[in-house]
């Protein structure tokens, strides 16, 4: 097989394999051809996004185990093997193209290699197919929304509180956004004005992002004061899926992208924002701070429920306090 077939291959598997897949365009088979070599690839053809543990691996393959983990764990530096560390004989797994996917992971080291301002850059592109070729045709939301939990109402049960929710998982780190960066990287003259150091992980995804270069690790509490920060900065928590936490922007977020176009996108949280009438001075600093846009100011500011994702993200930000969570009528 040619090194030119195997990337082809290779993007096949990741379009049958993974939950959502990802057409074989240009820019992606670029990035696969930046992020494997040509025999780190013909490796993944061998792994699967299924996987495998070490033994059933070098059955597989017939390499020597000793010889096939140093390999499994340089392409793990590279995020393109994913396992969990505290497993003691844990399942090698190709990273699939979201929620710890290749649509992140090479560029959670921030820029670490050689080739890794090119992946930035055809990343960029990635994210945009990505999102209107596959999240954008899926015909359903998929994002769920986390409340900010500093605008969580009285009545909040502890499983609507990401801080709660994350509690137990053990495990908690940081990387850079990959959305942001890349769109640093292919605008470095217009950058997003947002936090960059945001994508969140949990648990498993942690410990691996830790240990391979990816992550710096957190405690709970700091995890739990960078969402507010974020919170505070207009990022969106969403998702919390296979221990990873997005802290979304309208400008580059690629599920913005799909909102944006109109598909269905975002799975609300709970709860809506309300105003309070008697404090509101119509200032209008939550329509602007909105990221679907639900608020509209005339004499006070009013609430298109239907529109709301309660994100919580025009609460603190309010001098006079009249925008607050309530839960969402059912």
């Amino acid at each position: 097989m040619s090194n030119e077939g195997v990337y082809e291959e290779l993007a096949e598997m990741e379009d049958k394999e993974d939950v959502v897949g990802m057409p074989k365009t240009s820019a992606f088979l670029k990035l696969l051809r930046l992020q494997f070599t040509p025999d780190e690839a013909k490796l993944a053809l061998q792994v699967r996004l299924s996987g495998g543990t070490l033994d059933q691996l070098s059955e597989k393959t017939g390499m020597d185990k000793a010889k096939l983990k140093q390999r499994l764990h340089a392409m793990a530096d590279k995020g393109t093997i994913i396992y969990d560390p505290g497993e003691e004989d844990p399942t090698f797994k190709v990273a699939g193209m979201s929620a710890g996917g290749l649509t992140e992971t090479g560029l959670w080291c921030n820029i670490r290699f050689p080739y890794t301002v090119e992946l930035g850059k055809a990343l960029h592109q990635v994210l945009k197919e990505f999102a209107e070729e596959r999240l954008g045709k899926l015909g359903f939301p998929y994002t769920p929304v986390w409340a900010a939990m500093a605008a969580l109402p009285g009545d909040a049960l502890p499983s609507e509180d990401l801080a709660e929710a994350i509690k137990d998982a053990g495990h908690w780190s940081v990387s850079p956004c990959p959305c942001r960066l890349s769109q640093w990287l292919i605008n470095p003259d217009n950058p997003c004005d947002h936090l960059l150091e945001t994508c969140l992980h949990t648990g498993a995804l942690s410990r691996w992002a830790v240990k391979h270069g990816m992550a710096r690790q957190l405690t709970h509490d700091e995890t739990v004061e960078l969402l507010r920060k974020c919170n505070e900065d207009g990022l969106v928590h969403t998702i919390n899926i296979h221990g990873q936490i997005c802290n979304c922007c309208v400008d580059c977020c690629g599920i913005f992208q799909t909102y944006k176009r109109g598909a269905p996108t975002f799975i609300p949280s709970p709860f809506i924002s309300q105003i309070d009438g008697e404090r509101c001075n119509a200032c209008g600093i939550c329509v602007d701070r909105c990221p679907v846009d639900a608020i509209q100011v005339n004499e006070l500011a009013d609430v298109d429920i239907k529109l709301c994702i309660g994100c919580g993200v025009c609460v603190p930000t309010c001098d006079v306090e009249a925008v607050s969570l309530v839960r969402r009528p059912t």
